[in-house]
């Protein structure tokens, strides 16, 4: 497949990706706020406890900002992609809406859609092909 209508084509995952990457931080900052999560016996300066949690607080909420920015942008981007390959054939287009869009493993598709792997295969190169040429 080109590579041009291949980075436009995983450009959702890219992005759903980043998006995963963005939730683990935010979890991992929540887990800062549960109860004895935060130890200020341990500092050696001592701070309010306010002053950390509201820090904690601010970059949660600045991570579920970014995540909803990542969010509006992947599904643009889904938008995109399911234009792009709704001008298709059936074939093509299944292939490529279920692997790019909906996610599916090509041996998944293969068996859903009655074809063998190198032929699911053989779909998406030549449905990626064609949204080269539009690109």
């Amino acid at each position: 497949m080109n590579k041009l209508a291949y980075e436009f084509l995983n450009s959702a995952r890219v992005l759903h990706w980043q998006w995963l990457r963005l939730k683990a931080k935010h979890d991992e900052l929540e887990t800062c706020l549960l109860p004895g999560a935060i130890r200020y016996d341990k500092d050696k300066v001592q701070s309010s406890p306010d002053d950390q949690m509201s820090k904690i607080c601010a970059e949660i909420h600045e991570l579920e900002l970014e995540m909803a920015k990542v969010q509006r942008r992947k599904f643009v981007q889904i938008e995109k992609i399911e234009r792009a390959v709704n001008d298709l054939a059936d074939e093509e287009r299944t292939a490529l809406t279920m692997h790019y869009i909906n996610r599916e493993p090509v041996p998944k598709i293969a068996e859903q859609m009655g074809y063998s792997e190198s032929r699911i295969y053989q779909f998406m190169d030549k449905g990626g092909a064609q949204i080269a040429k539009r690109l």
